[in-house]
């Protein structure tokens, strides 16, 4: 899925390092970028970033993102992995139209083909399975959605006709109450690292095989 031209400068430079620390996802699929060599930088002032807004670049990270083999989420900018700090999830899904034809769309841009299941945490977050990764439904479009009650124990039930489970068309999705609340318990969760750090993923890039 990566840009041709980042698959040559990673091959040119394999050993570049990465870095951490620098771009951050908000919980409604906006980029954030963190200048910490910024004069003065401090991390109560500044740590929460700046919102990335350029049309170019947000269409490049959005080409150009996705997970390594530990579910940590990085941009990988040219030869250089820029890991991810994910306020809610490495994925953020709006839903498109109206029910039952309605689709999904992660901020990036990627329209989701299967969903595969969902959750709910502590903190009132859906979150979905996806061919794409694990995601969260943006919560300004979460009425948008058919939930319902399953029961008197309290349960929901999700209906995505153009995403049905396994028993098929009409059926709901189980969500599933995961239990906890915060960013890395979600993480762990879901299946993805919310904020990687230095010594928890491979320290450079791995360049793709020449074509």
């Amino acid at each position: 899925m990566l840009d041709d031209q980042v698959k040559r400068a990673m091959r040119k430079w394999p050993q570049v390092p990465a870095v951490y620390g620098w771009l951050r996802l908000g919980r409604r699929g906006q980029w954030f970028l963190i200048d910490r060599g910024q004069e003065g930088f401090e991390e109560a002032l500044h740590g929460q970033g700046s919102p990335i807004t350029s049309p170019p670049i947000l269409d490049f990270i959005g080409r150009n993102y996705e997970a390594d083999e530990h579910g940590a989420w990085y941009w990988q900018n040219g030869p250089q992995r820029a890991y991810v700090a994910l306020d809610l999830a490495p994925l953020v899904l709006r839903v498109l139209g109206e029910p039952p034809a309605q689709r999904l769309v992660t901020h990036t841009g990627w329209l989701v083909e299967r969903v595969s299941g969902a959750a709910c945490d502590l903190d009132g977050n859906l979150f979905l399975q996806t061919d794409l990764g694990p995601a969260a439904v943006d919560d300004r479009d979460i009425g948008q959605l058919e939930l319902h009650e399953t029961g008197s124990d309290g349960g929901l039930g999700l209906l995505l006709p153009s995403y049905p489970p396994p028993g098929g068309a009409g059926a709901s999705w189980v969500v599933e109450p995961l239990g906890v609340g915060g960013a890395q318990s979600r993480g762990a969760a879901l299946g993805y690292v919310a904020v990687p750090v230095p010594g928890s993923v491979p320290p450079v890039s791995t360049a793709p095989p020449a074509p």
